[in-house]
């Protein structure tokens, strides 16, 4: 379901009569669930699933302050209800999630239980708390991935918005940062005046079986006016997902493996950067520089090195100026 439509049905909700004390309005007629979008007498916005009277369920509920789940048992009812006004968006992004999972669903017991697994994993992105202040490095860091899957999905013909928000490990603590069936990709960001980048482990550097290897370097230069926040950089990655009908649950995801929510980065808008270039090198190759798993003695480990990149031109695959 597209945005736009959400919030034009969003508009009519009110022009509609009670349904079981709520303004209800059916989110679509190819829905095969009874699932309804819904206004309650104090205008918060509700999602609502209407189950077979024979359809029966165990649920425990949530009631945090920004987003609650209940089961209404006379009414055989699920709802969710945003308690916070200040997330009608991210609010949509949980709706057009959860309707994309249960639209074609027609068992009642599988579509209640997808609403409520899908759910909790929903309810900790409306929290708006940052668990640990990133370092000034972390931020760079972090700015670099995310340019890096910003670019990924405007440059995407095939509308796989999906798997390339799945390539995204950074966040996870993964080896490298982005993770595809045929290449792996580690991603270093660094100031454009500076000639080298950090090797922070002998795994990063490392290739996997038969798949292919890159180091993308990220040359930025900071920027406190005309510069992008990763704010800015996450705010474009929203939208385009959006429009290209993707999963945010996956983003949102793996924000959240750092304590981060969309509207939580915010603290971070004084770092500002502009990207100067990005250089592609191939680290597969026999003769490239590097320090990793597979070409030092076992008894040595968590090597850290700096990875002088002036000397790297023979392994470049792209460079990009900006």
């Amino acid at each position: 379901m597209e945005t736009n439509i959400l919030n034009n049905k969003w508009e009519d909700v009110s022009s509609f009569q009670n349904h079981s004390g709520y303004q209800a309005l059916r989110i679509s007629s190819n829905c095969i669930p009874d699932l309804f979008i819904a206004k309650d007498k104090d205008g918060y916005r509700c999602l609502l699933l209407f189950l077979p009277q024979e359809a029966k369920i165990k649920l425990k509920g949530s009631n945090k302050e920004k987003l609650q789940l209940t089961y209404i048992s006379d009414k055989n009812v699920i709802l969710i209800k945003l308690n916070d006004l200040d997330f009608v968006d991210l609010f949509n992004d949980l709706i057009r999630s959860l309707y994309s999972k249960i639209n074609s669903l027609s068992e009642s017991q599988d579509y209640a239980n997808e609403l409520i697994q899908s759910f909790y994993k929903w309810e900790d992105f409306f929290e708006d708390s940052i668990s640990s202040k990133l370092s000034n490095e972390e931020i760079q860091g972090l700015f670099g991935e995310l340019f890096v899957l910003r670019n990924s999905i405007r440059e995407d013909h095939l509308n796989n918005v999906n798997e390339i928000l799945d390539s995204w490990k950074g966040p996870f603590d993964h080896t490298n940062d982005f993770v595809y069936d045929r290449k792996n990709v580690e991603v270093k960001t660094k100031k454009d005046s500076k000639s080298y980048v950090k090797i922070s482990s002998e795994f990063q550097l490392e290739q996997e079986f038969d798949k292919g290897l890159e180091l993308m370097v990220i040359s930025v230069i900071v920027d406190l006016i005309n510069g992008a926040s990763i704010f800015d950089l996450l705010s474009e990655i929203v939208q385009l997902v959006r429009e290209n009908q993707g999963d945010l649950a996956i983003l949102y995801h793996a924000l959240n493996q750092k304590g981060l929510t969309i509207d939580s980065v915010k603290e971070y808008n004084n770092h500002r950067f502009i990207v100067k270039k990005t250089t592609s090198y191939d680290c597969t190759l026999n003769d490239f520089p590097k320090l990793s798993r597979s070409n030092i003695p076992e008894e040595i480990n968590r090597v850290k090195y700096n990875l002088r990149i002036s000397t790297l031109s023979d392994f470049m695959i792209e460079e990009k100026k900006y």
